[in-house]
């Protein structure tokens, strides 16, 4: 169970979980009890991803809150003494106690004790941002040409950032073979006279 599937019902105890849609409003099913009913768009609906807690420095989103509650140990429940809850709240979040109401407190604390064992704290986690790290292209060999550069974000620093220039390929024609070929050794009958008759002999004949 993720936290932008929950919202939270004006008129309506504790927290549920949307399981459908309708052409007025949600389908939802409260957690715990797993009783189903359709919202109209009448209702003030607040899906609790969207919802943020007043501290001293900025304010902090419900799922931040969440995760430092979880982090911490003997989380008071929304019956305990409300002194005992701000200053837990103060001491854990920072918590802004003078814009913060003793409703919304009883709120949180209820929200987060009804949550703990059914939603997914692994993705209440915000991916951090990549800082990006501007490489050198050593592509550009030849003196008084610019290097061109290319940004890497980080985690690709073992990434092989030098790119270099492929070689064209050239198709090479084979020679072409002479017209005048190597001379070819033809044998020619001569006829060769002599004492005691006729002899035939052969010799070859460069043409």
């Amino acid at each position: 169970m993720e936290l932008k599937d929950i919202v939270a019902i004006a008129g309506q105890s504790g927290l549920h979980k949307i399981v459908g849609r309708t052409k007025n409003g949600l389908i939802v099913e409260t957690i715990g009890s797993g009783r189903r009913f359709a919202t109209s768009f009448q209702d003030k609906v607040s899906v609790l991803e969207d919802i943020s807690i007043y501290t001293v420095e900025e304010d902090m989103r419900l799922n931040k809150v969440l995760l430092k509650l979880q982090a911490s140990n003997d989380v008071p429940s929304a019956k305990a003494d409300m002194k005992t809850v701000r200053k837990f709240l103060i001491e854990t979040i920072e918590l802004d106690s003078e814009r913060v109401y003793d409703n919304d407190i009883k709120k949180l604390m209820s929200w987060f004790h009804a949550l703990k064992d059914v939603l997914d704290f692994s993705k209440l986690e915000e991916p951090e941002e990549d800082e990006e790290i501007v490489a050198t292209d050593e592509v550009a060999g030849a003196a008084g040409v610019p290097k061109a550069t290319k940004k890497v974000k980080a985690g690709e620093a073992d990434a092989e950032v030098t790119e270099e220039a492929k070689p064209k390929k050239v198709a090479v024609k084979k020679a072409a073979a002479p017209k005048n070929a190597a001379p070819k050794n033809v044998a020619t009958k001569t006829n060769s006279k002599g004492a005691g008759g006729s002899k035939t002999t052969y010799r070859s004949k460069t043409v």
